[in-house]
């Protein structure tokens, strides 16, 4: 091999490492701001859920709205208004499936929407769906 051939043979395993980096560095990014999304939202849903069961028993549910700081919640209305809020933020990170059913929570809470807003949170959050069926057997 001459002077040549092993220079080019470097400068090419130097580029290909160069570009091997950059690459791994963008797919890091990109992992790490996935990841973060993630972690918001399901930080948000868990925050929603709550809400949601105390508003279909506010009376037992009160106490545990107070101990995870929400002591400004006193009422049904102002709970009704905290669900809202969140949902205009949901806005921001929610799937269409989940503003749709979280929505209909907000106009007729009951068991029912209830679960149908946690399946299609499930759904957002991990990709797996379950039936109503499903839930009803367990």
């Amino acid at each position: 091999m001459t002077f040549e051939n092993i220079t080019s043979v470097l400068v090419l395993l130097g580029l290909g490492g160069l570009l091997g980096n950059y690459f791994r560095i963008l797919w890091e990014r990109k992992n790490s701001a996935l990841l973060q999304k993630q972690e918001v939202k399901e930080t948000r849903y868990k925050c929603i859920i709550m809400l949601m069961l105390s508003m279909l028993d506010f009376e037992k549910n009160k106490s545990m709205l107070h101990k995870h700081g929400r002591e400004y919640i006193q009422n049904i209305k102002d709970l009704k208004d905290e669900i809202i809020m969140e949902w205009n933020y949901m806005i921001l990170f929610a799937s269409e499936e989940v503003l749709i059913s979280m929505g209909k929570f907000i106009d007729t809470p009951s068991n029912e929407s209830y679960r149908k807003v946690a399946i299609a949170m499930r759904k957002d959050l991990w990709g797996s769906s379950l039936s109503m069926k499903s839930i009803d057997k367990i």
